[in-house]
């Protein structure tokens, strides 16, 4: 439609090469609203007669409800698609619409709408994630566990303590989900093709029907797509986060920690080991965050070359977009409902606190403290016992012996500092953590 009084036509297999239309059924529904929007604007400034604004309007509205209708046209994107579908239930009352508009401030406008819900989607998830995990840390907050290094027992904390760890970690990233929304929440309507249009639109007042803020130059609010860029990157990163957690999960359910008992329902079984229940959504998430590496690398090689205004190119860093913003959605929506149902099992957490020697740093730093030797000097003597004992009990006893010290795994909780696992100061955090969370709600409303 486009091309035909420029260029003529063009061979089927050219335009299923360069169409977007299976892509862009992922923004239809939010390319039928900018252009409700924009005859509303139309509208407005007496730029199209009311009796055919009104029939335009109708139209648009089926399409909202169901726009399979322009899948089955030879369109080169769904923007020109609804074009051809207008003129043919209209005829030239069509032709009032494109007036004042690109497919490139449009085709802007529609990802960052869609960008838009997905990420206030995330952060909703992200929301109930945290709420799991805080309750989880007020219920376990007097279950003895393990902390680790390199995988090997290192001191003592408490399952409270590691849930509060990953809901900080979930905190910061609500966050910086909130900076991707505020810069992508902005209209790049009506800054035309690059330089704007002639047509005296109010992009301000057009804007606020479904942005809060604007993209105000015109090159910048059509060529631009860091707010992909941005969006896809906290995704990314947030995914990596999410599968190292994952890795926690699926290594403490094994038969070898027995630290967790995961739902059932999370689980998958072998089709040969009857015996087998393996943490397959884990498993998942776990590998979702290398593919959302390799979308956000294609997204971010796709752009990195191209020249200021819109090329072609941008429908091609789309799917990969897309695919790391409904992915990660999923992996959270799967991770929180795991983490909801899962238990963990004390008495073998307290084993590994029990069998293995968590307390020699605190053994150490008394030691030091109380005698005024140098920290040092103190360790080696610690590592040396460990070196010479049989067993962890065995070491406690050598410990005491020499030094007159003898720490309980409760006095090891115990620290003085801040965000240690000290019940009484996780329970503090966890408070903290709550109004946190009741602030962050608010703020996405």
């Amino acid at each position: 439609m486009y091309r035909e009084a420029l260029l003529g036509g063009t061979r089927e297999e050219v335009l299923s090469y360069i169409s977007s239309m299976d892509e862009d059924r992922e923004i239809v529904e939010e390319v039928i609203e900018l252009l409700l929007a924009h005859l509303n604007e139309l509208e407005r400034g007496d730029l199209v007669p009311k009796e055919k604004a009104k029939k335009i309007r109708v139209e648009l509205e089926k399409l909202i409800a169901d726009p399979s209708p322009l899948f089955e046209l030879q369109a080169e994107d769904v923007h020109e698609a609804v074009e051809l579908y207008l003129k043919e239930k209209l005829g030239s009352e069509e032709g009032y619409l494109p007036l004042g508009k690109s497919r490139n401030d449009h085709v802007a406008g529609a990802l960052r709408l869609k960008v838009k819900k997905l990420l206030k989607e995330q952060i909703r998830e992200l929301l109930k994630t945290r709420l799991v995990l805080i309750e989880g840390a007020r219920e376990y907050k007097d279950v003895v566990m393990p902390a680790f290094t390199h995988l090997q027992p290192a001191q003592p904390s408490t399952f409270a303590h590691y849930l509060l760890a990953i809901e900080e970690g979930l905190a910061d990233y609500t966050e910086v989900l909130f900076t991707a929304l505020a810069i992508t929440d902005k209209s790049p309507l009506g800054a035309g093709a690059v330089g704007g249009t002639s047509v005296p639109l109010d992009r301000e007042r057009l804007g606020k029907e479904l942005f809060s803020g604007l993209a105000v130059n015109s090159i910048y609010a059509t060529s631009s797509r860091d707010f992909l860029t941005i969006a896809c990157s906290a995704d990314a990163a947030l995914s990596v986060f999410l599968s190292r957690i994952a890795e926690d999960i699926v290594i403490f359910a094994t038969p070898n920690f027995d630290y967790l008992e995961l739902p059932n329902e999370y689980l998958a079984t072998s089709s040969m080991m009857p015996q087998k229940r393996n943490p397959a959504t884990m498993e998942i998430v776990r590998a979702w965050a290398g593919e959302a590496i390799g979308h956000l690398t294609a997204l971010l090689a796709v752009l990195k070359g191209l020249p200021t205004g819109y090329n072609l190119d941008m429908q091609e860093a789309n799917k990969h977009a897309f695919a790391i913003l409904k992915g990660t959605l999923s992996a959270l929506a799967t991770f929180r409902g795991l983490i909801s149902r899962v238990e963990p099992k004390g008495e073998k957490m307290m084993r590994d606190a029990m069998v293995f020697p968590i307390l020699a740093t605190d053994i150490a730093e008394r030691v030091s403290v109380k005698t005024g030797r140098p920290y040092r000097e103190v360790y080696s003597e610690v590592a040396t016992l460990i070196r010479e004992s049989s067993s962890t009990e065995d070491f406690y006893a050598k410990a005491e012996e020499r030094f007159g010290i003898r720490v309980t795994l409760e006095e090891g909780l115990r620290k003085p500092v801040l965000g240690a696992p000290n019940p009484e100061t996780v329970e503090e955090l966890t408070s903290i953590a709550m109004e946190r969370l009741v602030g962050d709600s608010k703020r996405l409303g």
